[in-house]
């Protein structure tokens, strides 16, 4: 009787772990071929213009001499 819950739990348990294994292979495997080039920033900070990921900064207004 023991045996009969024992070896489906077993089997079960084992092609678990097989899965889960072959998923995190796979999974490093598309990750070390994935890693191309990065792709190239062009900031405008010396223009005048906007930055990267914050967009343009115009801080305070200019002050007039008295």
């Amino acid at each position: 009787m023991l045996m009969k819950r024992l070896v489906p739990i077993a089997l079960s348990s084992l092609a678990g772990y097989a899965l889960w294994h072959w998923q995190a292979r796979r999974t490093e495997q598309r990750l070390k071929t994935s890693h191309s080039k990065p792709e190239e920033v062009t900031t405008w900070e010396g223009e005048g213009g906007a930055l990267n990921r914050t967009g343009p900064h115009m801080g305070p207004e200019p002050a007039k001499p008295h």
